[in-house]
C-alpha cells in the first residue's frame, strides 16, 4: 500500500462536506506559508499534514468549506480531462481504469493522487483531499462507466 493510499483509507469513511473542508484549510495553510505566516513544523503541502483525527472531530468553518468546494469544483475537470480524455476511444485502458476503481475505491484515489500531483501540480495534501472526493462521487453512483459516470458528475459553469 502507498503512502497516498494509506492516507486515502483513513479518509475515506470521513463526509464530503469534512474533506471539502479539509482541502480549504490545506490550501489556506499553503498560502499562509507561502506568505511567511505560516506555524513552523510539518509543511503544509506535504500527506503529514492531513491529520484525520483532527479533522473527523473539528467543527467545519464554512469559510474553509467554501474555499474547499471552490478548489474541487475548479479542479476536478481538469483532473477528468487529464485522467479520460487521453484515452479516447481505447476501450482497454477505460476497462482499466473502470475495473481498478471498481476493485478498490482506496487504491483507485491512491493512484489517481499521484498523478494529479505530477500532472496539475497540486500539492500533495491538496491532491489526496481531490483525489478522494473525485473517487467517492464516483463511487456512490455504483456505475461501472467511471469516465461517463465522472464526465456526469463534473459541475457545468454558469452561462
Amino acid at each position: 500500500m502507498t503512502e497516498f493510499e494509506a492516507i486515502v483509507a483513513s479518509l475515506w469513511d470521513l463526509d464530503d462536506d469534512v474533506l471539502e473542508a479539509q482541502l480549504g484549510d490545506r490550501a489556506q495553510a499553503i498560502e499562509d506559508d507561502v506568505a511567511g505566516g505560516g506555524t513552523i513544523g510539518v509543511d503544509p503541502a506535504s500527506l503529514e499534514s492531513i491529520d484525520v483525527n483532527i479533522a473527523a472531530r473539528a467543527s467545519i468553518d464554512p469559510r474553509f468549506l467554501e474555499a474547499g468546494q471552490r478548489i474541487f469544483d475548479r479542479v476536478n475537470p481538469s483532473a477528468y480531462e487529464l485522467m479520460c480524455k487521453p484515452l479516447g476511444d481505447n476501450a482497454d485502458t477505460q476497462k482499466i481504469l473502470d475495473e481498478t476503481v471498481n476493485q478498490n475505491y482506496t487504491k483507485a484515489a491512491g493512484m489517481l493522487a499521484p498523478v494529479l500531483v505530477n500532472g496539475l501540480g497540486l500539492a500533495p495534501a491538496v491532491a489526496t483531499l481531490v483525489a478522494t472526493l473525485i473517487i467517492k462521487k464516483i463511487a456512490n453512483t455504483g456505475a461501472t462507466a467511471i469516465c461517463e459516470t465522472w464526465d456526469k458528475s463534473l459541475v457545468k459553469p454558469a452561462i
